[in-house]
């Protein structure tokens, strides 16, 4: 990114929107509130304190067009980029500038105008956009700093500002009780009370736990795949790459993505996991985040993906999915399924069994009116005509053109849970008992919904009692993320729209332990993760909500200062990290 441009979403303001930045004027504080208030008779007033508020960065801009062909489609392509009708409440975006590209601002778009041309003659026009954060600091690179149980850990984060630490403990043993002190504040989780008690034999270990950052652990080679089935007939091709924090389907052009050359059925990318497990494994369970969004409009909402986890048997056949697709015809809601089957198989008929195929909460489906689509497309078609000669004779004369035909389809603009959708997946065998579960989560805190409007959550339990798929052994993990062509991807010229986001992050694979449930006062066995999120406020246990809540102020760190940090329990021994992103006022 050059001196003078900014991304926003990762989206370059030069070489994506083909904007010309002018100089962008930080503001040195946010806006200010003071609080006072006038005593009579006395010279001056009482003054209880000043309140930050959100800070706003104005973005002047200049748009270069050629003419009005190239005017309109660049304005039609910020409209895109700058208004999100589908965002939950609260939700901000990165931003950076190329002159500062260390530091992220996350906020929203308080003000987009209407362009001024430049002069009479030319389609060049300008304008500022305006930027508010509703925190006003700026954020650093993320810093992840290794700390020592039995010590006093010093720590200097970059930055000037307070910052939130999220603190990893993975203990070594079964632990009852743990706590932190941080600049004059502490953290306390659990009771210290029951130390005689026998350390239980832990139900998981955790065998893989990939971030899916990075496509080494990954491989697309035909002999790696060719084992691998899904239901109905799939194809692979196109390309998957990486973020910081997932894996994707590679950006083709604008909202493209490249699922590989416009297919009939379902294509897309198919990649197999090649860094474990070491071992076959009869009882275990899988994890894993899927990122599944579709678009609104009216061929963006006909877009058809799927996305999905498919464990494999030891020979690579497919044993199981956890997968989100669009069902039916374009448009329709997508269906969550969570299936087991015959190893080699298409989930289909005796050889398989559903644990769930579904749309998820009625209360968040929205069975929009039906919609009559005319797409029009070019055809060549021969055109007779005729002609008198001189003689007096007709002759006919076949020529071929091109004619503009028209093709009616639907769009239903269905929408369920699913059809923006980010959360965890995850299924267990254990011995002939089952279980399976899905949680939606928030993307921007990576925690559960809270807000019933938007949080879900569904899990079951499933006795094998004929022992049909014991033998179902687990011997790696494959991932698909296809589309489906519709009408749109076969005309001439192509009717281009806005493809569906996928992403997968956060695998784990773990060996299930036939061992008794753990006594409740146990608040994490050994190589459990305990996080402890002071931004969030919140403790977690291998990304679920502790039961042993924290008796906790939630300390943070002060940036660009000496910070000690001391920890009590029984973890001395444990791998511990902290995770920052630093931030400047």
């Amino acid at each position: 990114m050059k001196k003078y441009e900014f991304e926003y979403c990762g989206i370059n303001s030069n070489t994506d929107l083909h904007l010309v930045v002018g100089h962008v004027s930080l503001p040195i504080a946010p806006t200010i509130s003071e609080s006072a208030v006038s005593v009579p008779t006395k010279y001056g007033n009482e003054y209880y304190g000043t309140s930050w508020e959100s800070k706003v960065i104005s973005i002047p801009c200049t748009m270069p067009a050629v003419d009005y062909a190239t005017y309109v489609q660049t304005l039609q392509n910020l409209s895109n980029v700058l208004i999100n009708l589908d965002d939950d409440p609260g939700t901000e975006y990165p931003l950076t500038f190329g002159f500062n590209p260390d530091v992220t601002y996350y906020g929203h778009f308080t003000q987009i105008p209407t362009p001024d041309f430049m002069s009479e003659t030319v389609t060049d026009v300008q304008f500022s956009l305006e930027f508010t954060m509703s925190d006003p600091r700026g954020f650093l690179p993320k810093q992840t700093i290794a700390l020592d149980g039995s010590l006093d850990n010093k720590i200097t984060p970059d930055g000037n500002a307070p910052t939130e630490p999220i603190i990893s403990i993975i203990p070594k043993r079964a632990i009852y009780y743990f706590g932190y002190a941080l600049n004059g504040g502490q953290v306390a989780i659990g009771t210290d009370d029951a130390d005689e008690l026998a350390d239980p034999t832990p139900k998981y270990e955790t065998l893989v736990s990939d971030p899916m950052n990075t496509m080494a652990n990954w491989s697309a080679d035909a002999a790696n795949i060719s084992t691998i089935t899904d239901n109905g007939t799939i194809k692979a091709q196109g390309t998957l790459t990486t973020t910081a924090q997932s894996i994707i389907v590679k950006v083709k052009s604008g909202t493209q993505r490249d699922f590989g050359p416009t297919y009939a059925g379902w294509g897309g990318p198919i990649q197999r996991y090649t860094k474990g497990p070491t071992a076959s494994l009869a009882s275990y369970r899988v994890e894993g985040f899927i990122k599944h969004q579709k678009f609104t409009g009216t061929h963006n909402g006909r877009a058809m993906g799927r996305a999905g986890y498919l464990p494999l048997d030891p020979n690579g056949q497919t044993i199981a999915r956890l997968e989100i697709e669009d069902y039916g015809a374009s448009g329709c809601a997508p269906r969550l399924y969570i299936q087991i089957q015959k190893p080699g198989g298409k989930f289909s008929g005796s050889s398989m069994h559903s644990f769930c195929a579904s749309y998820g909460s009625v209360a968040l489906r929205n069975n929009n009116k039906n919609k009559t689509v005319k797409l029009s497309y070019k055809k060549t078609e021969t055109v007779k005509t005729k002609k008198k000669g001189k003689n007096g004779k007709t002759t006919v004369i076949s020529q071929k053109k091109k004619v503009t035909k028209t093709e009616t389809v639907k769009n239903y603009e269905n929408t369920d849970v699913f059809s923006n959708f980010y959360g965890k997946l995850w299924l267990e065998k254990n011995g002939d008992d089952w279980s399976w579960g899905v949680t939606r989560y928030n993307e921007k805190t990576h925690l559960p919904y809270k807000d019933k409007k938007y949080a879900y959550s569904a899990s079951g339990k499933w006795h094998d009692s004929k022992g049909t798929f014991s033998d179902l052994t687990l011997g790696g993990m494959g991932i698909i993320a296809m589309k489906h062509q519709i009408t749109e991807d076969a005309l001439s010229p192509v009717i281009l729209y806005h493809d569906v986001f996928l992403a997968f992050t956060n695998m784990k694979i773990m060996k299930v332990n036939s061992v008794e449930e753990t006594k409740p006062q146990v608040i994490a066995n050994a190589n459990d993760e305990i996080i402890v999120n002071t931004e969030d406020q919140q403790v977690t246990v291998n990304g679920a909500v502790s039961g042993f809540q924290a008796s906790t102020d939630w300390p943070k760190l002060n940036g660009g200062r000496v910070n000690e940090l001391m920890f009590a329990g029984d973890i001395a021994d444990a791998d511990i990290q902290m995770q920052l992103t630093p931030k400047i006022k």
